[in-house]
């Protein structure tokens, strides 16, 4: 599955996992592209972590915890 799709099937998830704001990127580094999850509800980030790196096993997942009020 293409990243662009993943990142839309993350997005459409997230509600159900967390009650505050975040935003699904796709970035790059040094070990290539990968999906960030950014969070400003840091209560579930382990949780949200091993579901959708579970599901999606072929793309790299990262959560990204962000200052509350950071994410527009």
């Amino acid at each position: 599955m293409r990243q662009k799709d993943t990142v839309e099937l993350i997005r459409v998830d997230m509600p159900d996992h967390t009650t505050g704001a975040f935003d699904v990127k796709i970035e790059s580094d040094d070990g290539g592209s990968h999906i960030v999850i950014y969070i400003d509800d840091h209560a579930n980030s382990q949780d949200i972590l091993g579901i959708f790196s579970e599901r999606f096993s072929d793309h790299r997942i990262i959560i990204m915890l962000a200052p509350k009020g950071s994410i527009h």
